[in-house]
């Protein structure tokens, strides 16, 4: 990996949890979209983050870290963005988006993971016509941070759809309600014939791969929590 230090541009609030972090790095990096980096706190604590956003942009890194005080793993590295500059290491991640396919595409997010899926949709429009449903799922609609980011990448593209997905779902919901990939089952009749990308709690990734596994999709099944579960 490439080690370089980066100026904070942005680090701003999107919901009580969740922050948008944009880091100008020192130099352009080269990425494919559905990678991570490492901000490094010491020599011997590296922490991951999924870089969110588009390659084509070399100029920025945008990251998407839930925070909290019950979380300090990651608010500590809220904490050191604060001081304006951070040495970051990348690219990682061997579920980067396969730009030579012409596959459906299925994105899957699960909380944060929109981070890694947004990356992998905007350059995905770039670069072909094949169709994407983004399937993006929270346990409430509160904690779909960036729902209205979400529909505008939908809006803006007529290969893209957009389905958002909430366990416990308020009276005024109209979107789809359960576990995120049980509704991709629930819809998409030929899984098989897709690239699947999948990002979010480890145990949802999990579930996802054991329950996706009748319908032969292991070819064609990506996401960095597959390197440790």
């Amino acid at each position: 990996m490439l080690r370089i230090k980066c100026e904070v541009t942005l680090l701003e609030s999107y919901t009580d949890t969740v922050f948008n972090v944009k880091l100008k790095p020192e130099q352009k990096v080269d990425f494919q979209a559905g990678q991570y980096l490492m901000v490094v706190m010491a020599e011997d604590d590296k922490r991951p983050f999924s870089i969110a956003s588009n390659p084509s942009n070399d100029e920025i890194l945008e990251l998407h870290i839930g925070a909290s005080e019950q979380n300090s793993y990651a608010m500590q590295v809220v904490e050191r963005l604060k001081s304006g500059t951070v040495e970051v290491e990348l690219p990682g991640g061997n579920a980067g988006l396969r730009e030579d396919s012409e596959r459906p595409l299925v994105l899957i997010a699960g909380g944060t993971g929109f981070s890694y899926t947004k990356s992998i949709l905007e350059r995905a429009v770039e670069v072909s016509k094949r169709p994407i449903s983004l399937y993006w799922g929270a346990r409430e609609a509160s904690h779909l941070y960036a729902f209205s980011l979400a529909q505008e990448l939908a809006d803006a593209h007529p290969q893209v759809t957009f389905i958002p997905v909430v366990e416990t779902a308020p009276a005024e919901w109209s979107g789809k309600i359960g576990q995120v990939h049980q509704v991709v089952m629930e819809d998409v009749t030929d899984l098989a014939a897709c690239d699947i990308y999948i990002a979010g709690r480890f145990e949802m990734a999990g579930a996802a791969r054991t329950d996706f596994a009748p319908f032969g999709v292991k070819e064609h099944l990506y996401g960095d929590a597959f390197e440790f579960i």
